[in-house]
């Protein structure tokens, strides 16, 4: 299969909305950015009268933003917990590595004192 002509996307399904079903994202090719383009029109007379237009469906498009917006975050909340749980299990692990320790010494100080009575 040519992995040129596929594009990288993401489906979001099952999202807490009444008006969004289902969200697909399509993501840009790898490259790198440079410097923050702007994106400026000469027409902005026409721009006014299709945004009048369009406010319904600027709704809808903000409501998808949003949807998308808390998902990533929630991917990224995850992320956070798992290293935030992995390093306190980091931790009891070195405190029950330092006990056994403690133990052993404390076992064969003992089993030295029963044997030389």
């Amino acid at each position: 299969m040519n992995q040129s002509g596929v594009k990288n996307m993401v489906v979001l399904k099952n999202l807490p909305s009444n008006i969004v079903e289902e969200a697909i994202i399509v993501l840009k090719a790898n490259s790198k950015i440079r410097q923050d383009e702007k994106v400026e029109n000469k027409k902005i007379d026409t721009d006014k009268i299709k945004r009048d237009n369009n406010k319904k469906n600027d709704y809808i498009l903000k409501e998808a933003e949003m949807l998308v917006s808390n998902y990533i975050t929630k991917l990224e909340k995850k992320k956070k917990e798992k290293i935030e749980i992995q390093k306190k299990i980091n931790n009891k692990c070195k405190r029950m590595k330092k006990a056994i320790i403690i133990m052993g010494i404390i076992i064969l100080i003992e089993t030295i004192f029963l044997i030389i009575r």
